[in-house]
Order: C-alpha cells, then sequence, then structure tokens
C-alpha cells in the first residue's frame, strides 16, 4: 500500500516504521532527517493559507497514488488538512477541523463531555485577567489548583499551583480573552493513563493503554514536559478499569460527537485519572499521543494503516497484541522545558548500543543529521540534538522492571560524558 505519513517528530517517525515493518511503501511530508532515512520525503507546503497548503499537498498525494494519509501533529488537524483531504476524495485517517476541537479548544472538551454526562473535573471558565485573578483568590477555589490555558499548547499550557499566589503568577504572563479563556479546574488525585481509539464516527477500536511521564523531574515533579517517557501496558489498569474508560468515556464522547454533527474520524486520545469516584477525563487529543505511540505500536501484531481502511470502509477491526511491555524514555536538551541552553551531538555509542539488541530501538524525536569534519556526507551515526526533546529509546521486556533494569544501564554508559537529560523513574508509577 502507498501511505503517507504527516508530520517529522518522534510520533511519525513510530509510525512510519511501523508501516515499513508491514511492507507499505512509505512517503513523508515534513520528514526529518532520521525519517528520511526510512521513508521517502514529501515537501511540505509553506503556504500562509492553510487551504492553500493542503490542497498543495492532496495534490501531490493524488501524483502519487497515495491511499492513504495518517496525520501525525495537532497542528495541520487545527487548520483542516482532513477537510480538503475528503473534498478531494483522497482517503485520510483523521478528524475534520470541527470534530478536531476536541483537543484545540479545552472548553469545546468540557461542554461535549457536559452534554454526554462524561466524569471530568470540576471548572470554571474565565476570559479576562481581573476576573480571573479575583476568582482565584475566592473561597470557591480550593489549592491545589490546575489552571489550563485553551488551545494547542504542546504539552505545557497546564500548571499546578499550591497557592493562590503561585496561580496570580501564573495568570499575569497570560493575555486572556474570548477566544483565549483560562480553565480553572480542581485538582484530581489518583493514577492517571492513557486510553487511545482509532475511530470512525461510533465504530472504533481500541489500542493498548498507556502512561505518559510529563513532569521533567524524576518522581513526576516539576514543570510539564511534552512526555518524558511512557510506558504501555499500565498493570493498575484493571480490566474494570478499563471498561469503566470505554462505557463512560470513549463510547458516550463518540456518540455526542457524532450527535453534534462532527462524527470523528482518526485517533482519539483520553487522558484519564482513576480516582477514588472513579474514572474521570483530564483531557482529550485528536492524535495518537507522543511518546505513547512509540511504546504502543511495537506492541501491535496487526497494521494500524489496514485497520484505518477498515474503519474508513465501514467494519470494526481487530487489532492483536503481545503481552510483552513496551518501556520508552526520552532523552531531553539542557534547559528544556524552559529555554534550551545547548543542542548536543548524540554519541555514537548510543546507536552502537541499541543496534545490538533487537528488542530496543531509538526513535528519533527532535534531532538533525551532522555534516562531516570536512564537509563531507556525514558519518552514520553523527546526530545532534535539534529541539527540546531529542529522541526515545524504547525496550520491550517481560515487565517495566524488565524493561528498566536494560533501558538505565545502556544510558548510563552511552551518555555517561553527555549532557542530554533523561529520567530513570519511567514506568515505575505503572504498577
Amino acid at each position: 500500500m502507498k501511505i503517507l505519513i504527516v508530520g517529522g517528530g518522534g510520533r511519525e517517525m513510530a509510525l512510519v516504521r511501523h508501516e515499513v515493518a508491514h511492507g507499505h511503501d512509505v512517503w513523508c511530508a515534513g520528514a526529518s532527517d532520521a525519517i528520511a532515512e526510512l521513508a521517502t520525503p514529501v515537501p511540505l507546503p509553506d503556504d500562509a493559507d492553510p487551504k492553500q497548503r493542503w490542497e498543495k499537498l492532496a495534490h501531490t498525494a493524488a501524483e502519487l497514488g497515495i491511499e492513504l494519509t495518517i496525520v501525525g501533529p495537532e497542528a495541520p488537524l487545527a487548520s483542516g488538512i482532513a477537510d480538503v483531504f475528503r473534498e478531494c476524495h483522497l482517503a485520510i485517517f483523521a478528524p475534520t477541523q470541527a470534530a478536531a476541537r476536541i483537543e484545540t479548544s479545552k472548553a469545546y472538551a468540557k461542554d461535549v463531555m457536559a452534554r454526554s454526562d462524561v466524569p471530568t473535573a470540576a471548572y470554571h471558565l474565565l476570559t479576562s485577567t481581573p476576573d480571573a485573578l479575583d476568582y482565584l483568590a475566592s473561597d470557591a477555589v480550593h489549592y491545589p489548583s490546575v489552571l489550563k490555558e485553551n488551545g494547542l499548547r504542546a504539552g505545557k499550557g497546564v500548571t499546578i499551583c499550591a497557592d493562590q499566589q503561585q496561580a496570580a503568577n501564573v495568570v499575569e504572563h497570560l493575555q486572556l480573552d474570548a477566544e483565549h479563556p483560562l480553565l480553572v479546574e480542581e485538582f484530581l488525585v489518583g493514577f492517571e493513563f492513557s486510553l487511545i481509539v482509532m475511530a470512525d464516527g461510533e465504530r472504533y477500536v481500541a489500542l493498548p493503554v498507556a502512561q505518559d511521564h510529563k513532569p521533567i523531574g524524576e518522581g513526576n515533579v516539576g514543570p510539564n514536559t511534552g512526555g518524558m517517557g511512557a510506558v504501555s501496558p499500565v498493570p493498575r489498569v484493571t480490566d474494570a478499569l478499563y471498561q469503566e474508560a470505554i462505557h463512560r468515556v470513549i463510547e458516550p464522547t463518540l456518540a455526542q460527537l457524532a450527535a453534534q454533527g462532527h462524527p470523528f474520524t482518526g485517533f482519539l486520545y483520553a487522558g484519564l485519572i482513576a480516582t477514588s469516584d472513579g474514572i474521570k477525563v483530564i483531557e482529550f487529543n485528536a492524535r495518537l499521543g507522543d511518546p505513547e505511540a512509540e511504546v504502543i505500536l511495537p506492541r501491535l501484531h496487526g497494521d494500524i494503516a489496514q485497520a484505518a481502511l477498515s474503519l474508513l470502509a465501514g467494519d470494526t477491526p481487530t487489532l492483536a497484541v503481545t503481552e510483552r511491555t513496551c518501556l520508552g524514555i526520552v532523552l531531553s536538551s539542557p534547559g528544556y522545558p524552559g529555554v534550551v541552553t545547548a543542542y548536543p551531538a548524540i554519541p555514537a555509542a548510543l546507536f552502537e548500543a541499541v543496534e545490538s539488541d533487537s528488542d530496543i530501538a531509538i526513535i528519533h524525536m527532535g534531532t538533525q543529521k551532522m555534516n562531516g569534519d570536512d564537509g563531507g556526507v556525514a558519518a552514520e551515526h553523527s546526530w545532534q540534538a535539534h529541539g527540546g526533546r531529542v529522541a526515545i529509546v524504547t525496550a520491550l521486556g517481560s515487565d517495566s522492571a524488565d524493561c528498566r533494569s536494560t533501558l538505565v544501564p545502556l544510558l548510563d554508559a552511552a551518555l555517561a560524558e553527555s549532557d542530554l537529560y533523561y529520567r530513570c523513574d519511567i514506568g515505575t508509577f505503572a504498577g
């Protein structure tokens, strides 16, 4: 099959690897240097007008004979790539711009959940700085409290505030209005996990659950990032919890979106927390998670592209899953998630260690190929950081402890002289 993947990050490289492993002919729009070694790069149009940009890409896809397009990042979804491809009668597994609002507008997501009786944190919506400061100082707010900026924030628009002063400091750095409101939510206590389903309308197939680790620091402390690692499965997610998530969150949300005239096609991501009062939704995304994709896809025996086409054809596919655990540890540049202070080279020793074990893989998230000292072609393992999150190293094993016992010593040895940062406790919250 001829497949087009849109996006050039870690999630997209994981998708490319998955589809290449299933024998497909893969192109990638916006391919990174690393993805370009696996798939045929396609130029990503840079027109200021989104519709023109996606019309050009759709024209390219039609010329190439692409049979299915899968979109990775949120920005193309928010700007209507799926709408344009459908107008051009091209198969695309992605939500329309209207359906993608489940991610692009937290206020809209809360409204969908309220209409479908999906459990979530209590919240208050604020559209001006004075009103926000007054509300945060009132008796209506109990600390700690969660402040969420509306819209796309690359996983970093959420702050857990211990007290009123911290909350006020956050608000004073924001520009709030009706188009850019602030959500103040109750702080929920429990353990978090991610449930992603492939859907077309109300038909869906669920992917294995995973657990992301967003805070920068060991022990899940410090500011949020785009994700410092992930693990799948999550032993604490019992079958009863899983069924609760499916029947109380996934099914009513898909039904409500369809009832509102915006049926959802693509990857619906539910960020969930299991509390003493049951499952509650933290957030929805309209795409595969990153780094969740990097630990979910290696566990699938089935083919994501074939499952997507089956859904688009009106069927409900099944996906076989291995019982093995996949755990991934993200490497980040110094200073991330704040101001990055350096973009280190990635030691060749890391790639050599990864290549020596078929159960270990490295997925590039933000790297670039380095030129040789003589200006010639780069050496095979000459890579440099080119972003806050640089790469994720994954391992398959019997459980998360087994994976960590493989990965942590490998990283400690290969990165002993490197400034790349990583957490060593990924997966310890899953069991």
